[in-house]
């Protein structure tokens, strides 16, 4: 009897040290995000500046993270007669970090950007398609160490199609262009932000309802979700580690790829993609959610790679058990 209130009492124990641990890891991380830079002619500076200044709002919309944003990384520049630019260096950039207590700074830039149309006429009626495409890059690094923990790519697109008319000379253009660039730049933004989060901290969004054919996630207009805007859905699987045995995060185990069509503030409804991308009965709340292309969903639906069935749940430790099980 002595020596299962033992065992009882050091597992109580371990679990009330790993409440401690977690509470302290809980902490949301200090992150500054910088001045975006412009590495193609096709934005200028002050584009780029506003770019970098959506995907920091985007940031601010995680429970994990406390952005600190240029405009307030700046004022404590200026104060510290770092700089009255506005354009920090990296060195710079770090030290001013380290006054504002952040863990990381983030550095991003527009590196390309571009838009194409095409169009097909068949005798007095046309279509048209016009498409946008914009790449941010993005690096993290540790303000103690120097080191670049993060360097992270997303290609954004947008797309609008319409019908044209010419007779004799008298055209009638009905393809509306509006909001195209800005939804390929948001397009690549929002990837970037949910790549960033899920690195540092491991945070997801996540599956809040199941109605029949209708599911409605966690994001919302806040965090960049528009619509059409496509999302796997999936669970974690099994461990990946490295060749030392440290955890590098898990498989994951897909179950569908989902389709935004409906955006609120704070979360969307969303349906199955398209006829093959996954099976919505599989889908339970509580799953996690992530951004996708449309040629990453193709891949997927090409590989076969969504379950047929949902995978075991996993069992408590053997230590938990005994609790449980102790009269």
């Amino acid at each position: 009897m002595k020596r299962k209130l033992l065992c009882v009492l050091c597992v109580m124990f371990l679990c009330v040290a790993f409440r401690a641990e977690a509470a302290v890891s809980n902490k949301p991380i200090r992150i500054g995000v910088l001045r975006f830079e412009s590495r193609t002619n096709e934005i200028s500076s002050d584009q780029a500046a506003a770019v970098g200044d959506v995907f920091a709002r985007m940031l601010t919309n995680s429970k994990t993270l406390t952005v600190i944003e240029r405009q307030q990384l700046n004022t404590i520049a200026n104060e510290h007669k770092l700089s009255t630019s506005g354009m920090l260096t990296d060195e710079t950039a770090l030290r001013v970090g380290k006054i504002a207590g952040c863990q990381y700074m983030l550095f991003g830039a527009v590196t390309n950007y571009g838009k194409h149309g095409s169009s097909v006429n068949l005798w007095m009626f046309g279509t048209q398609k016009y498409s946008a495409a914009a790449t941010i890059d993005v690096r993290v690094v540790n303000v103690e160490t120097t080191e670049v923990v993060l360097s992270l790519s997303e290609t954004g697109s947008s797309s609008q199609t319409g019908t044209s008319f010419n007779f004799y000379g008298m055209t009638n253009d009905k393809v509306d262009l509006s909001g195209m660039e800005a939804g390929a730049i948001t397009d690549a933004a929002s990837r970037l932000s949910y790549r960033v989060r899920d690195a540092l901290t491991g945070e997801h969004a996540q599956v809040l309802d199941v109605d029949g054919e209708e599911l409605t996630i966690g994001i919302g207009s806040t965090g960049g979700a528009q619509l059409g805007g496509l999302y796997r859905v999936y669970v974690d699987g099994g461990e990946i580690r490295d060749i030392d045995g440290k955890i590098l995060g898990h498989k994951m185990n897909d179950i569908a790829v989902v389709k935004i069509v409906d955006v609120q503030r704070e979360f969307s409804i969303a349906h199955l993609a398209e006829k093959g991308a996954g099976n919505l009965k599989l889908i339970r709340r509580g799953d996690k959610i992530f951004p996708v292309n449309i040629d990453e969903m193709q891949s997927l639906i090409k590989r076969k790679a969504f379950m047929k069935s949902r995978p075991k749940e996993r069992k408590n430790s053997d230590a938990l058990n005994y609790i449980l099980n102790s009269k």
